[in-house]
């Protein structure tokens, strides 16, 4: 079997189930037989140049991502309790985010970089065990104890893991990978605050449960051959163990027990009040979930009581058609490391804008504007330096 058999075969039945196409559904569209794309998913057959292009245009994926299977991420429910959620629109994201991976591998291969892997890693022990493992984290991250979002980002990329920011469907908060390099994604549509309790929660699987081997704690025992868990994606309702043990982290690692305790000694009387309460999340850079949910731990608050402070009905938006859809936003969304990679790609005319978009998940014309708008400050800055001549200086 040749390599493009190989990956092909190890591709294309995923993508084909991502893309809620049956193998006949697939052929349909096609305009082959369902044993022809039987035979490509079992590697015994090729598709012709003409085909293949068919295909990732069919799947809506890079025909590139078709053939190269070097790094292979596959995400799925942790809850088996949330299965029921997963939506077209849920499984699009997923595509989209191993594409992505693939996206940042062959960013590091043309520029000829060798990945870094994520070197932290943490044993989840106990909850009292909690507080002094946040603080050991923090101060390898080189951050105080009131994290915010950019610092936290930033953090991570010093650390070699790539942070995006996409828009995806509501139900799905963040994503996360680690193999070769780490990547995490938390969903934009989200307020500051809450993406900022994902990308800690999404941390922690990076940090406790991903690139190891291991089983599922809800199984129990040890597997015969264990199983390596590479990927994964949160639904913020998942409460299974691994999630249970990310949230608890994340809790601990935004808000800190010590801290937490003097701000209940503080305000014991007052933290009944909405106001209160809000203004004690934003201490901390936390959404009013998230500060209840902590409260709760400190016994200053019920479960039962959440309906008392968290009362409406919310009509989530819907998902955007792209990842990313404003070039004004794209600085923030594109992981920082790998925008720079891309752009120097560009540069060194390695990828084309039309690569780029497609890198960046955005339209065209965003990339463009993205594009033109860094010329246009390159210009300036140029000016600046120069005292506003846009002639050069003289020489001599």
């Amino acid at each position: 079997m040749t390599a493009v058999q190989h990956n092909l075969a190890a591709r294309l039945a995923e993508v084909r189930s991502l893309s809620n196409l049956s193998q006949k559904e697939l052929a349909d569209k096609m305009a082959v037989s369902p044993s022809l794309i039987s035979h490509w998913e079992k590697g015994s057959r090729i598709p012709s140049s003409a085909q293949l292009l068919e295909l990732a245009r069919q799947l809506g994926v890079a025909l590139d991502y078709i053939l190269n299977a070097e790094v292979r991420p596959h995400f799925e429910f942790r809850a088996k309790a949330t299965r029921h959620e997963q939506s077209p629109d849920v499984e699009r994201a997923m595509l989209d985010a191993a594409m992505q991976i693939h996206f940042v591998n062959a960013a590091l291969r043309l520029s000829e970089k060798t990945p870094r892997p994520f070197s932290l890693l943490a044993e989840f022990t106990s909850i009292p065990d909690l507080p002094n493992l946040a603080c050991q984290v923090r101060e390898a991250l080189k951050l105080n104890r009131r994290v915010t979002l950019d610092e936290f980002k930033q953090a991570l990329s010093e650390r070699n893991v790539f942070v995006f920011e996409w828009n995806m469907p509501w139900q799905l908060s963040g994503l996360s990978f680690r193999g070769p390099f780490t990547v995490i994604f938390i969903n934009h549509l989200h307020p500051a605050s809450r993406r900022l309790f994902t990308l800690a929660h999404e941390f922690a699987h990076v940090l406790f449960h991903l690139g190891r081997e291991t089983c599922d704690p809800e199984e129990g025992g040890v597997p015969a051959v264990p199983a390596r868990r590479d990927t994964t994606v949160s639904i913020a309702s998942n409460q299974t163990p691994w999630e249970k043990q990310a949230n608890a982290f994340a809790a601990e690692f935004l808000m800190p027990t010590a801290d937490v305790e003097k701000v209940v000694l503080a305000n014991r009387g007052r933290l009944k009040d909405a106001v209160a309460l809000d203004a004690v999340a934003r201490e901390f850079n936390v959404s009013r979930d998230a500060i209840f949910y902590r409260l709760v731990q400190h016994h200053v608050f019920r479960w039962q009581e959440k309906s008392t402070y968290f009362t409406g009905t919310f009509q989530p938006p819907k998902a955007p058609a792209h990842r990313i859809e404003d070039d004004e936003e794209l600085d923030k969304q594109v992981d920082g490391a790998f925008l720079q990679l891309a752009l120097a790609l560009l540069n060194n005319h390695k990828i084309s804008t039309g690569k780029l978009a497609q890198w960046f998940f955005a339209p065209p014309h965003v990339v463009d504007a993205y594009l033109g708008q860094l010329e246009a400050d390159i210009d300036i800055a140029i000016s600046s330096d120069n005292g506003g001549n846009d002639d050069p200086p003289p020489s001599g």
